[in-house]
């Protein structure tokens, strides 16, 4: 009977917790800075643009700084994610992706897995944000809310990292390059002064390293989960596992309860209900 009760006790505190992903990205872009708190930043003489994905399920964020002394005008219609050679508009960014997970010596095992995203820039009716001398803007037109739960788990390595409490937790890294990274994007954003002149902004980003833990966001060491580079995904625990794993220690433990107490008789009734695991 101990050694149910060590069992149930075991999957309870596995099976409540939540898997983190903790996701950093790069770019290859010689003409971007990554600046100290990780925005990807690109700089003109007109204006800068920076990018920042912090927060649940990379939320990007772009901020357009006008450094001249005449408005400028984002056109968001003109501008897009760009993702598997598929252009989204930020101007109506919903839709859906595939990107491909790759074994460790980079081919693709896996080029089925779908994501969604489905949100929409606030703005002006036209799609145009309007930008005054030494002002900015900034949006969130979308969020990648990627998962990686699919990735073969070949392509981790255990690794540790430290918590908030500065304690040592054991975790599982993936690395990556540019041209074996699950995950590759661009951005394109299309800038002008006058709408017949326009400035156009590419940049490309890509998946640099995971890390697969159970720290919770609150806990991450520093001011880590501030990073401009740094987004997190969420997998809550697998609770109808822990129903199924509880369901068969349970009826172990009635077995055994009935062998302790000498009851031979045991009666199997069908309640009807079709237990969909």
């Amino acid at each position: 009977m101990k050694h149910i009760i060590y069992i149930l006790t075991a999957v309870l505190l596995s099976s409540c917790s939540s898997t983190f992903y903790y996701s950093s990205l790069n770019t290859a872009n010689e003409y971007v800075e990554k600046v100290d708190n990780g925005d990807f930043l690109i700089e003109t003489d007109s204006l800068w643009i920076a990018y920042c994905f912090k927060g649940p399920g990379a939320p990007m964020q772009i901020t357009v700084f006008n450094k001249l002394d005449e408005p400028l005008y984002v056109d968001w219609e003109r501008s897009a994610l760009i993702i598997d050679d598929k252009a989204f508009s930020y101007a109506e960014a919903a839709g859906s992706f595939t990107w491909n997970n790759y074994n460790p010596d980079g081919t693709v095992y896996s080029p089925d897995s779908t994501y969604t995203f489905d949100d929409e820039i606030r703005m002006m009716s036209d799609h145009i944000s309007f930008i005054p001398p030494k002002a900015m803007i900034s949006e969130i037109p979308l969020s990648l809310d990627p998962t990686f739960k699919h990735l073969d788990k070949k392509l981790y390595r255990n690794a540790t990292m430290a918590d908030k409490y500065q304690e040592v937790v054991k975790t599982q890294r993936a690395d990556f390059s540019m041209s074996d990274s699950p995950l590759r994007f661009s951005s394109y954003i299309t800038v002008y002064a006058q709408p017949d002149e326009p400035m156009v902004f590419e940049q490309d980003f890509y998946l640099a390293s995971l890390f697969k833990t159970g720290i919770r966001p609150g806990n991450m060491a520093g001011d880590m989960i501030n990073r401009g580079d740094l987004f997190y995904v969420e997998q809550p625990a697998n609770n109808n596992a822990l129903y199924t794993t509880l369901g068969i220690v349970a009826a172990s433990g009635l077995i055994v309860l009935g062998a302790l107490y000498g009851d031979g008789t045991y009666e199997y009734v069908d309640d009807g209900y079709d237990y969909d695991y």
